[in-house]
Parts: C-alpha cells; structure tokens; sequence
C-alpha cells in the first residue's frame, strides 16, 4: 500500500461506497464481482468493512489482493477472506469474474461451527488458489445464494443461511487443508469477547464486567470493538439482545411478557421500550407484520441511538 493510499482516511463501508449504519446480526449480501468491479475499471482501493466479513471468490482471471501492508498476486480458481476492519483492496484482470460474499459478524457465532468457521477464515486475512472442483461447487452454492436474495418468501431465511453455511464450510475446508491461516493480534480478545457475549446477555452484564473479565480497560474494548464491529460494547450487548427477541418473536407464539422475562427483563414494558428503540417497532407490531408477510426481510439499517 503507498504512502499516497494512506494520506487521507481510508474510507469505512458495509459493502462499497454504501455509507457505515448498524446491520442486522443475520445479515448477509452476495453479488457477482464484476457488478463492482468493471465500473471501477477492475480496481477496487483500499477500504475497509464495518461489521462485515467478506469472501471474494475468483473464478476466472487474475487478481492482485493487499491487505494492510501484505500483497497476493493469485490466479483464478482462488478466494480471499477478509475479517472485518481489515484494509484491503484488489487489482482485476479484466473480464474477470466470481462473487463476493459478505456476511455480518454476528452471524459468525449464530451459525453451526460458528467458531471454527471463525477461526480458519477470519482470525486473519486469507489469500490463496483453491482446488478447481471445489471452486466449482463454489460458484454453483453462489448462484444459488443470487437467485435466493431475489426471493421472498417464508423458506427465504433458512436457504440463504444453508447455503452461506455451506460455502463458508468448503472454503474453510480449503484454508485447513493449505495451513494458511494464522492469528492475528486482538482476534482471540474478540473471539471471547463473542463468546462471554452469547454466554450472558440476558444476564444483563455491564460493559466493565465484559471488560474485566477480558483484562482490558472499557475504551480499550470499546475500541476493539469499533475496529471489528463499527461499534461499541454496548451496542454489540443491544444488538444481541435484540435478535434473540426478533427470532422469539418471529419463530414462536409466546407471549411478549414471557419473551421479555426470558430475556433477563423483570419489565415487559421496560423490554418494549428497549425494542422499539433497538428495531423500531413494538414488539407487537414487529411480530404482526412478520406473520403477515410470512417471511424475514434483511436490509442495511440505521444505527439505534
């Protein structure tokens, strides 16, 4: 990366050019590479993504990918992994083609493997050439994932989290079989941080003790957490809160005062409170348009302040 690259600030995306804003935990986008690429005339400059970790598969053509301060000039069949926060950017060969995945954080540790998935794709970036049968499959189980983003129906969730599985899995497949992914600094600080997350938000745990129990100070995982997440510690706390009470509400017909209670609120009025703040409806009304509409809609959100 040049000096000149790094006069400015390098600029801060969801997916590229689209302005930084809270995402859903669930949510997941995947479009062909040259939708981005040819228009920037095959070079994509550094940046980075906010809450977002990205997959680029190449399937045909030649690519130059740098993170940070690292360069991988790759051949097609090849992909790239890149954990959020990290600054990268790619150089095509024209006509160049393949997808580019992006999958928000969160999703990570909801997903079945979650932590190994993590750990062999994004502890640290990843750069190499893959088996071309594998690469196959890959591009198909992409296809897949295109048609399903178009589509809205109750069976839309479920395909687009199967397939994403998938992909991620035969990509980590390749990563474990090549040795090629090594830890990065601040990623197992994260990784637990996840981890005591998913272990006790419905107990309602102040940001200190997450950081005690890390051994940091609070502004140093705040800033951890900016890094990775595009957020604070709180709101990571919020966010998590939030989707274990959309998935209630949307996949079962318990009432909101037992959601709320379940959830670690002793006030079902307190826990509409905190929901319609967090997503922006009441409970009650969420749930309704959700029965209504009979399927999950996943879109870049605004930041709950």
């Amino acid at each position: 990366m040049s000096d000149d690259e790094l006069s400015g600030p390098i600029p801060r995306y969801h997916l590229y050019g689209e302005p930084v804003g809270a995402l859903p935990v669930e949510f997941v986008h995947v479009e062909a590479l040259r939708d981005r690429s040819e228009p920037q005339d095959w070079t994509i400059d550094a940046h980075t993504h906010v809450g977002l970790a990205q997959v680029a598969l190449f399937l045909t053509g030649d690519v130059t990918v740098q993170f940070d301060d690292s360069t991988h000039a790759l051949t097609a069949p090849a992909m790239a992994t890149i954990p959020p926060g990290v600054i990268h950017s790619f150089e095509f060969g024209p006509q160049s083609s393949g997808f580019v995945l992006m999958v928000a954080d969160g999703q990570l540790d909801s997903a079945a493997m979650g932590g190994w998935i993590r750990t062999l794709l994004f502890d640290h970036p990843v750069a190499l050439e893959i088996d071309p049968q594998v690469a196959v499959r890959l591009g198909a189980s992409c296809d897949q994932l295109l048609e399903e983003q178009r589509a809205v129906d109750t069976a839309h969730e479920s395909m687009v989290n199967w397939l994403t599985q998938g992909v991620l899995v035969m990509l980590a497949r390749q990563v474990d079989a090549q040795g090629a992914a090594p830890a990065a600094a601040g990623a197992g600080a994260f990784r637990s941080l996840r981890q005591l997350i998913e272990s006790e938000f419905t107990n309602h745990r102040p940001v200190s003790w997450y950081a005690e129990q890390l051994h940091l100070s609070e502004s140093s995982l705040n800033r951890l957490c900016d890094d990775v997440a595009g957020a604070t510690a709180f709101e990571m706390l919020q966010a998590r809160l939030a989707l274990e009470a959309r998935r209630r509400l949307t996949f079962t017909d318990v009432s909101v005062s037992v959601i709320a209670n379940d959830l670690g609120f002793s006030d079902p009025s307190y826990f509409a409170r905190f929901f319609r703040r967090v997503v922006g409806q009441s409970p009650r009304d969420f749930r309704a348009v959700r029965q209504a509409d009979g399927a999950v809609e996943v879109r870049v959100g605004e930041r709950a302040r």
